[in-house]
């Protein structure tokens, strides 16, 4: 490998990548060490090692990897994707009602997660192969077909946070692709009323039909009725108000916030995690790393922008977008504005599918990085071609 590409290593952004991550693993260990139940597990050494340091590492093996290699095993990418999914309604672990897990032995993976990133290859192959005629219906029809399986299969664990994501991740790269605003907006026309007949189902169909989960109509209806008949399905979001909320402009200090060490909030690691953040560093804390993630995604545009492909742009965009979409639905259902779906703060929150997902996908960016002045001529119907 030409060792003068990693000149173009991007520097800002691995750094902000690490300090992100290494202050995940410093949230981890205060949302956790008062918990009876979660203390003895050491969630966030296993976050250091297993998550932070092995994400590392993915991040620079993806980083050394030639990202055009995907776009030669699309298909197999895709039939993965699919396959990974459709395997955990075989053998998946069902926690909570929702079967999302299968059981490695020394770990367990969730594999909705790297269906996030695999899904970003192969509508990245799609939309560069297909750039000269995105404003075509059938081309937009087709991506959206492409979609749907991983989309469904999502929905049906069932993990209604995952399946938004990946549908953001497909709308976000249409969008930049190119596809014909009118039929992007006429979807959603389209949508709108055929989610709320779905949504009202039970109640036209006298109980016969429903689609939706008891447990993702419980959260909607706490979210949106103060008088909800069940207080618990609220408790929570009134916990992480008042976290918010306490923390002020300076916070409580680290590990210190009362929220958090009496044990009132709940998945305080994971879902609620930035609550805690925020009560304990206030609001100064909060913004910092709120601009912390602004450099990231910051500096994946950038790359996007210098990319000299459409394939390594596309890449850039779909992560983009994954890492966008997560942090505005998750700190904005921490601050009470969206009810919870169960989407996870990125490089925070703790869960090692997660991590290994955005590392590896931060290494798919570098990639482009150093590699985009590679010269390249894309055709029509087919994918790059070194001159």
């Amino acid at each position: 490998m030409d060792k003068s590409i990693w000149r173009f290593f991007d520097i800002p952004l691995f750094i902000g990548v690490v300090i992100t991550a290494f202050f995940g693993v410093l949230m981890v260990y205060s949302a956790t060490h008062t918990d009876p139940a979660l203390s003895p597990l050491n969630m966030h050494i296993k976050q250091l090692t297993v998550g932070v340091g092995l994400g590392v590492i993915l991040l620079f093996l993806m980083a050394r990897l030639d990202y055009h290699f995907f776009e030669y095993v699309t298909f197999l990418i895709y039939v993965l994707c699919v396959g990974l999914l459709f395997l955990v309604r075989i053998i998946g672990q069902t926690t909570s009602g929702s079967t999302r897990w299968i059981d490695l032995g020394f770990t367990d993976i969730q594999p909705s997660e790297p269906a996030k990133l695999l899904i970003v290859i192969v509508l990245a192959r799609f939309y560069a192969t297909n750039e000269h005629r995105i404003q075509r219906f059938p081309v937009f029809a087709t991506s959206m077909l492409v979609t749907a399986p991983a989309v469904i299969l999502v929905f049906l664990q069932p993990d209604l946070g995952t399946t938004m994501v990946l549908i953001a991740i497909w709308f976000g790269m249409a969008w930049a692709g190119g596809a014909n605003l009118v039929h992007l907006f006429g979807l959603i026309f389209i949508a709108i009323p055929i989610i709320l007949l779905i949504w009202f189902a039970p109640d036209l169909t006298n109980g016969k039909v429903q689609i939706f989960s008891d447990y993702q109509y419980e959260r909607f209806h706490s979210f949106w009725d103060p008088n909800y008949f069940d207080p618990s399905q609220r408790r929570n979001l009134e916990v992480s108000n008042k976290a918010v909320v306490g923390g002020g402009v300076l916070g409580q200090g680290y590990a210190s916030g009362v929220q958090n060490t009496m044990n009132y909030l709940s998945i305080r690691h994971t879902d609620f995690i930035f609550s805690v953040i925020a009560e304990e560093f206030g609001f100064v804390g909060s913004i910092a790393l709120l601009v912390l993630l602004a450099l990231i995604l910051t500096r994946i545009l950038h790359i996007a922008q210098k990319s000299n492909d459409s394939y390594g742009r596309m890449i850039c965009i779909g992560v983009f977008t994954m890492l966008f979409f997560q942090v505005f639905i998750n700190v904005g259902m921490n601050l009470g504005l969206f009810p919870v779906t169960g989407i996870p703060l990125p490089l925070i929150s703790n869960g090692n599918s997660a991590m290994w997902t955005m590392f590896i996908s931060l290494g798919m960016v570098e990639s482009v990085s150093m590699r985009h002045q590679r010269d390249t001529t894309w055709y029509y119907r087919s994918g790059a071609v070194a001159d």
